[in-house]
């Protein structure tokens, strides 16, 4: 790996940890140190195997999920059950109550500007199997290149599933920067960071390794 490379790939996870601190998600932010830790010692100390460093980074991807999945269920919007109870004879008190509250509660929801879209977490959930896959590509590629005595070039003997994993890290990249684009118009440029340092990573690791 090229000293540019290993720059960019700890620049690039040290981005995704400012963006991850700027959300103020725990579960984003112990996923941000995972891959931080990783891109440092892949690109200079080399003092874990690949393997592990690929399962430390797809269990972060699987937790990401899981987080986004329940926090989206206790966000989601359920009548109260009086409210269920009263049926169409409520009363216009509690229907003005009910039109009052909903605003209330969407504004406390809305007012954490900081947290990242719902776009952006679903594409940081997808984002980790992927550099997952490339680590672990990346560690086969460095042993190979070993074991060849650095004559282990690839690039011609690329599978179908390979050239549809590139095309894949592309569109991710592509999309990470679109919701990086829309935070920025939306005033939140530090929280941007983590979807740049996210597209940046998976490019480099795909193209520059």
């Amino acid at each position: 790996m090229s000293s540019m490379a290993s720059f960019l790939m700890v620049a690039s996870g040290i981005l995704c940890l400012t963006g991850a601190l700027a959300s103020k998600g725990r579960t984003a932010i112990v996923a941000a140190v995972v891959m931080l830790l990783a891109m440092i010692d892949l690109a200079y100390t080399a003092l874990v195997p690949a393997v592990v460093w690929s399962g430390a980074l797809l269990l972060a991807g699987i937790c990401l999920a899981v987080f986004l999945r329940s926090s989206s269920r206790v966000h989601s919007p359920r009548q109260s059950p009086a409210l269920v109870a009263s049926g169409p004879r409520s009363t216009p008190e509690s229907r003005d109550e009910g039109r009052i509250r909903l605003p209330i509660a969407l504004d406390g929801h809305s007012s954490q500007g900081s947290h990242q879209g719902p776009t952006a977490a679903v594409l940081s959930a997808i984002t980790y199997p992927v550099m997952a896959w490339q680590v672990l590509n990346h560690g086969a590629h460095m042993s190979g290149s070993a074991h060849a005595g650095g004559h282990g070039h690839h690039a011609g003997d690329m599978s179908l599933i390979s050239t549809f994993l590139t095309v894949a890290v592309v569109v991710l990249a592509a999309c990470l920067v679109m919701c990086a684009v829309h935070d920025l118009v939306r005033k939140r440029p530090l929280v941007s960071l983590d979807c740049w340092g996210m597209a940046a990573m998976i490019v480099v690791m795909q193209f520059l390794h």
